[in-house]
């Protein structure tokens, strides 16, 4: 059967299979990978070039969300991105380091950076379940949303350095993210806007065109982003920021939406298909107890910091469940580390597994808290937006937005 063919098939019987559990579609999209990839059926076994395909859609989902934040709220949102977003890498890059750093050089014979490297690269979230959680829920524009995307920007800032460490500790070394190169990708975001491009395309009354001038602006700007060492999806939040207050700005989140959909779809899709069957049954203690470790230590830090950070008692949780899955950067490290000869077969699919299962689990977490009354830890019937609450990064916005 054809890859397209089968990639649909199986969205279309296990996604909605899922919605009538009330499991959500994450888990029917994860699902759907694990029946279909190499463990599995193997219908599908080339899992890495369709993960480079759909990561386009984490990049489209930032985009639309950049066309949300304005510069003053982007800049309203500072405290969320380098106060919460660094409290919390710090805070869990430290623990998850120290806990997994020593439980893989017991357990698995690693060289003490590499455990070490593999315990921050646990702290990261995976931008796309949490941002889709947040968003089928409608509380993006909340406190709990802008504390959420603050610690997603700054853990993607934080990814680079992490994934260079990954070549640099390894023989074949790993090129830092160029300045150069970065500077010249602002530049030519800023000029592509001052040429009106898609004023361009809108004016020859071709759909098509404005659809392809829509992603071209998209895909080139992650583009000169991922040639400049620096993450493809920060590339799509800037152009999406840039476009925040053009006369485009709606036009350009319905053109993108379909392509944003259908391509999130394939991204879990293809996290499902990363799930290694054979090893999760040869390593199945060290599976569960990695997993159990590591949304225990998260969820118990990033509560913490949601107390902190003053966000209401019913948010709270929340917010540390929405937080607490690995994320995919973290494919992409372990995957650079065995390049390297940093991390063998075995322990980058044994750190995949627990990267991949804790990202299925979150969202069947998050389910069961919103069945469980508030008074035995759940959020049942607890508001999402705080009542007569307004955060100064949405004040900022809707000041900016009058005329």
């Amino acid at each position: 059967m054809d890859i397209v063919t089968s990639l649909l098939l199986a969205a279309v019987i296990c996604v909605p299979l899922a919605h009538r559990l009330k499991m959500g579609a994450i888990p029917g999209y994860l699902f759907a990978g694990i029946l279909i990839g190499p463990s599995g059926l193997a219908v599908v076994t080339d899992v890495q070039n369709i993960m480079r395909f759909s990561e386009w859609g984490v990049v489209m989902m930032l985009f639309v969300i950049g066309l949300e934040l304005t510069p003053l709220h982007l800049w309203a949102m500072r405290r969320q991105v380098f106060g919460t977003g660094s409290l919390q890498m710090a805070a869990c890059g430290a623990v998850l380091g120290v806990v997994f750093g020593a439980g893989l050089r017991h357990l698995a014979g690693m060289e003490w950076q590499m455990a070490i490297l593999c315990g921050f690269s646990l702290a990261l979230s995976s931008t796309a379940v949490a941002l889709a959680l947040l968003q089928e829920r409608g509380v993006m524009r909340t406190p709990l949303g802008n504390a959420s995307l603050g610690v997603l920007l700054l853990q993607d800032i934080v990814a680079i350095p992490l994934l260079a460490a990954a070549g640099l500790l390894g023989a074949g070394g790993a090129q830092a993210p160029s300045l150069g190169v970065i500077a010249l990708a602002i530049l030519a975001i800023f000029v592509g806007k001052k040429l009106r491009m898609l004023d361009w395309a809108a004016k020859t009354g071709l759909p098509e065109m404005y659809t392809a001038a829509t992603l071209l602006m998209v895909f080139g700007t992650a583009q000169l982003f991922i040639m400049a060492g620096v993450s493809a999806g920060f590339g799509g939040l800037l152009i999406g920021v840039v476009m925040a207050r053009s006369k485009h700005r709606d036009e350009l989140a319905q053109t993108i939406e379909p392509f944003k959909g259908l391509l999130l779809g394939a991204f879990f899709l293809t996290i499902g298909m990363s799930i290694n069957l054979h090893e999760i049954r040869e390593s199945w203690p060290y599976v569960i107890a990695g997993v159990l470790a590591l949304l225990g230590i998260k969820i118990m830090i990033v509560y913490g910091i949601a107390r902190l950070i003053g966000l209401p008692h019913y948010h709270r949780l929340f917010f540390a469940v929405t937080l607490a899955q690995g994320g995919e950067f973290g494919f992409a490290i372990f995957a650079e580390a065995w390049d390297n000869g940093l991390l063998s077969l075995a322990q980058r699919d044994l750190m995949s597994a627990v990267v991949a299962i804790s990202m299925a689990t979150v969202p069947l977490l998050l389910k069961a808290l919103e069945a469980m009354p508030a008074r035995l830890g759940g959020i049942k019937g607890m508001p999402y937006p705080p009542a007569g609450f307004t955060d100064e990064a949405t004040v900022a916005a809707s000041a900016e937005r009058k005329p």
